[in-house]
């Protein structure tokens, strides 16, 4: 009896100091298209999330570490749209939790925009 008494306390002090797998700095991102054009290849730090139809929003895709914008590309009428930042010095990562990168884009400036929202 008192080997299986043993046995329990020692099963629960391995499994309360067990590795914790999970970061706690996981991020899920999906992307929207907030304009009347499609986006063809719409890919955010190198993960494509495909074609998005005028107002349509992708899945989400977890990521470890993103901040309030990132690099982004997309083929938009034929042409190719995007930026690609060179750093993240003084930014931030975003915290844990489920964001949506808005795009938009104005088809008489031929501009993207972006607004990054928490959902």
């Amino acid at each position: 009896m008192i080997y299986r008494t043993l046995l329990f306390f020692g099963l629960v002090v391995l499994i309360s100091c067990a590795k914790d797998t999970t970061s706690g700095t996981e991020v899920q991102i999906r992307l929207a298209n907030n304009s009347s054009v499609a986006f063809e290849d719409a890919t955010f730090n190198g993960e494509n999330f495909g074609d998005l139809a005028p107002n349509e929003k992708s899945e989400y895709r977890t990521f470890e570490k993103v901040y309030a914008y990132g690099a982004v590309s997309m083929t938009i009428a034929g042409e190719p749209y995007g930026w690609f930042p060179i750093d993240y010095v003084g930014e931030e990562p975003l915290s844990s939790g489920k964001y949506t990168f808005e795009y938009t884009f104005d088809e008489q400036t031929q501009r993207l925009a972006d607004r990054l929202v928490r959902d």
